[in-house]
């Protein structure tokens, strides 16, 4: 079982306990500094035979402790249970390469190009159960969003954070991915091996049919999803519809030609809808004809929240703090119960 947070970022708080801390550390040493120079060890014992500097240190170490512990409490710290895979659970290896550029951002398909994108893709992961499935990005170039993995519950977060902020350079380097997406599999050839790219096919660089001939050879296979319509659509940015040099509104208009050629290099399918159920059950029947076999990895088993102790924790040191005097206790002196209580 494994432990992570669900908001880390709370998690910075903490370096803002390391000031208050010092300022503790260092009126201590400045109220023993005051004491030694105006008198010294036994006389300022006689002096004040009740006060004992120590016990403010250690009130102010409890309040910061706890504090601590509440700032983990507000990351949300959840366990990881894992578990490892059965024999039966046989899968296979999928790359998707996801386009981002701006014309990903038309409307001519609900809600946009890119979110039926990503809402198709979600659909997807549901039903890999057993699957290892990794996330490429892609515009004018093509990064690694996510290696392939197991983990699908961390593939749909990873999904639900792409915007096309993430690449600045814009085109559509298809070729680029898939080669991106062929050298991030395994060695394994008792596995079917499959790259999903969901694209409208604009601006395409001319490597993306060679990319996919490469990938065919090593029996890797290119499902392509075209998204859009033939008639296209403006496309929307912060201050309106994107314009070209003159001035004049940019269409972005679906390519199915260049889709179907990549899907036909990479001896896969091309797949275009508009419905999100009918692109998930067309890609999905593809890769059940594809060869499966045991994956040996540990698989999530879900998040539980663990928060309860790190606040009991808490709680517990405020108790304390609130018992903790800045002054020796009388009752103890007296009957000196731990012995050294003088």
């Amino acid at each position: 079982m494994n432990i992570h947070f669900y908001s880390p970022g709370y998690l910075y708080l903490l370096f803002g306990l390391l000031p208050l801390l010092a300022l503790s550390l260092f009126a201590y040493w400045r109220r023993r500094r005051m004491l030694q120079r105006f008198a010294d060890k036994d006389l300022g014992q006689a002096l004040t035979p009740l006060a004992s500097g120590k016990k403010y240190v250690l009130r102010d170490l409890a309040l910061l402790v706890a504090g601590a512990l509440m700032i983990i409490v507000l990351a949300r710290p959840q366990a990881i249970s894992q578990v490892d895979a059965q024999d039966d659970d046989k899968g296979i290896e999928a790359m998707i390469c996801l386009d981002i550029s701006n014309s990903m951002l038309c409307q001519d398909v609900a809600p946009s190009r890119l979110d039926f994108a990503k809402r198709t893709i979600s659909r997807l992961l549901e039903r890999m159960h057993s699957d290892r499935v990794g996330l490429i990005v892609f515009a004018g170039s093509a990064f690694v969003q996510l290696p392939i993995t197991t983990d699908l519950s961390t593939a749909q977060d990873f999904l639900s954070d792409i915007s096309p902020n993430m690449l600045s350079d814009q085109g559509t380097a298809i070729g680029q991915a898939i080669t991106l997406a062929r050298q991030s599999f395994s060695d394994r050839r008792d596995l079917g091996k499959s790259i999903i790219v969901l694209t409208d096919g604009e601006d395409f660089e001319e490597t993306a049919i060679q990319a996919a001939k490469d990938a065919a050879k090593e029996g890797i296979h290119i499902n392509v999803v075209g998204i859009g319509s033939d008639q296209g659509g403006p496309i929307p940015t912060a201050e309106g519809n994107l314009t070209d040099e003159s001035g004049n509104m940019v269409v972005t208009r679906f390519n199915p030609d260049m889709c179907q050629q990549i899907a036909d290099a990479g001896a896969g399918i091309f797949v275009a809808s508009s419905s999100q159920a009918t692109v998930v059950k067309e890609v999905e029947k593809q890769l059940e004809e594809l060869p499966r076999a045991s994956i040996s990895s540990r698989v999530n088993n879900g998040a539980t929240e663990a928060f309860e102790p790190w606040l009991w924790a808490a709680l517990v040191l405020l108790i304390l703090e609130f018992f903790i005097m800045g002054r020796k206790n009388k009752f103890l002196i007296r009957h000196n119960i731990f012995g050294h209580e003088k």
